[in-house]
C-alpha cells in the first residue's frame, strides 16, 4: 500500500470520526435553539475571545522565533506569525498536517532548514504539553471536589466492569513483549547491513536534525523571554474560554474556575486527532458545563460560539497568511534566481 493510499485512508477515517462525534453531540438537539442562541449572543465578549487569540498567536510566533534562534535561524517575527497560521490553516484540512506546513512554509519563505525548524515545533510541543500538565494540575487544586466526582461517575461506575477483564491483558501483554524482543535481536544482527541501507541513513540525518532543533532549547539567550511568552499563551488561552462566558446567557455566572476546567478539556479535544476538533471539542465541552449545573443544550449551544468563533479566526487569518506566505516564497526564488543568473 503507497504512502498517498495510506494519508487517504487515514484522512477518511478521521474525518468519519470527527463526523460520528459530532453526529452524536447534535443527535437530541434542536437546530433552532442553536441558531437562535447564535442570534442572540453578545458578539462583544465573541470579538474579545478572537483578540485574545490573536495576542496568544502571536506570542507563539515570538516564542517559535525564540527556539530557532540558537539555530541560526532569525527570520522576522511577521513570517514565523505567517508560517504559523498557515499550519492552523492546515489543521483544519488535515489533523497533525500543521506542525509540517508551518515549516514547509517558513522554509518556501527563509530557505530555514526542514528538519531544525521541525525539531524547534517538537520542542514547542514538549513545552505545550509541560503548561498543560501545570494547568491541569491546577484545575484539580481548584476545581477538586467537582471533577472528582465527575471521574468517578466516568471512569469507575460507568467502566467497573472493565477491571474483570485484566487477566486477558497479560497474556496480551506477554506477546508483545515476545515479539519486541525478537524484533530487536533480529535489528541487532542485521545492524552494519541496515546502517549501510540509504534509507536508514536518510532517517538518521532526519533524526539528528529534529534533535539539533529539541536540544536548541538549552542554548536560549532569552530564557526569561521564553518563560513569559509560554505562560502569556495558557492565559491568553484561559481568556479566550472565559470571555465566551459572558456571550451567552447560561453561561454568564460561572467563575473562573469553571474556565480552568473548560480550558483543559477544551485543549484535550483540540488535541484529538480529528480536523479541528470537531465533535470532540464539542462532546468534551459541553459534558464538562454539565457538572455547573448547565443544561446539555446549553453545554452544545457554548461549545459552538467558542468553536466555531476560534475556527472561523483561523480560516480568516490563516487563509490570508496562506496566500502571503506563498506570495513572498515566490518573490523569494525570483530574487534567488536572479542572483544565480548574475
Amino acid at each position: 500500500m503507497n504512502s498517498i493510499l495510506k494519508n487517504a485512508i487515514k484522512y477518511v477515517l478521521m474525518l468519519g470520526l470527527g463526523g460520528l462525534l459530532f453526529w452524536y453531540v447534535l443527535k437530541d438537539q434542536d437546530p433552532n435553539k442553536i441558531a437562535d442562541d447564535f442570534r442572540h449572543a453578545n458578539y462583544f465578549w465573541i470579538a474579545v475571545s478572537v483578540l485574545v487569540s490573536i495576542v496568544a498567536y502571536w506570542s507563539r510566533a515570538v516564542r517559535w522565533n525564540l527556539l530557532l534562534e540558537p539555530l541560526d535561524i532569525k527570520p522576522p517575527v511577521y513570517k514565523t506569525f505567517l508560517a504559523l497560521m498557515s499550519g492552523y490553516f492546515a489543521n483544519l484540512l488535515l489533523p497533525r498536517a500543521g506542525e509540517v506546513a508551518r515549516c514547509l512554509i517558513l522554509n518556501k519563505m527563509e530557505k530555514a532548514p526542514f528538519n531544525s525548524t521541525f525539531g524547534s515545533v517538537v520542542a514547542e510541543r514538549v513545552f505545550d504539553l509541560i503548561g498543560l500538565l501545570i494547568v491541569i494540575g491546577l484545575t484539580f487544586v481548584f476545581e477538586f471536589s467537582l471533577i472528582s466526582g465527575f471521574l468517578s461517575d466516568i471512569f469507575i461506575n460507568k467502566f467497573r466492569n472493565l477491571f474483570s477483564s485484566l487477566q486477558h491483558m497479560y497474556l496480551v501483554l506477554l506477546i508483545v513483549v515476545v515479539v519486541l524482543i525478537t524484533l530487536s535481536a533480529v535489528i541487532w544482527m542485521l545492524r552494519n547491513k541496515i546502517k549501510q541501507n540509504t534509507l536508514y541513513q536518510n532517517i538518521a540525518a532526519f533524526i539528528s536534525g529534529v534533535w539539533k532543533g529539541v536540544i536548541g532549547i538549552k542554548d536560549l539567550e532569552k530564557k526569561w523571554q521564553f518563560l513569559f511568552h509560554s505562560i502569556l499563551i495558557w492565559v491568553c488561552y484561559y481568556f479566550m474560554t472565559y470571555t465566551v462566558f459572558f456571550a451567552f446567557e447560561p453561561t454568564a455566572h460561572l467563575g473562573m474556575g469553571a474556565g480552568l476546567v473548560l480550558l483543559v478539556v477544551g485543549a484535550l479535544g483540540m488535541s484529538a486527532p480529528v480536523q479541528g476538533g470537531i465533535g470532540v471539542f464539542h462532546l468534551l465541552v459541553s459534558s464538562a458545563l454539565v457538572i455547573y449545573g448547565v443544561s446539555e443544550q446549553n453545554g452544545v449551544s457554548y461549545a459552538f460560539l467558542l468553536h466555531t468563533s476560534q475556527a472561523m479566526t483561523v480560516v480568516v487569518f490563516g487563509g490570508i497568511s496562506f496566500v502571503i506566505s506563498l506570495l513572498i516564497g515566490k518573490n523569494k526564488e525570483t530574487e534567488y534566481a536572479d542572483l544565480k543568473a548574475e
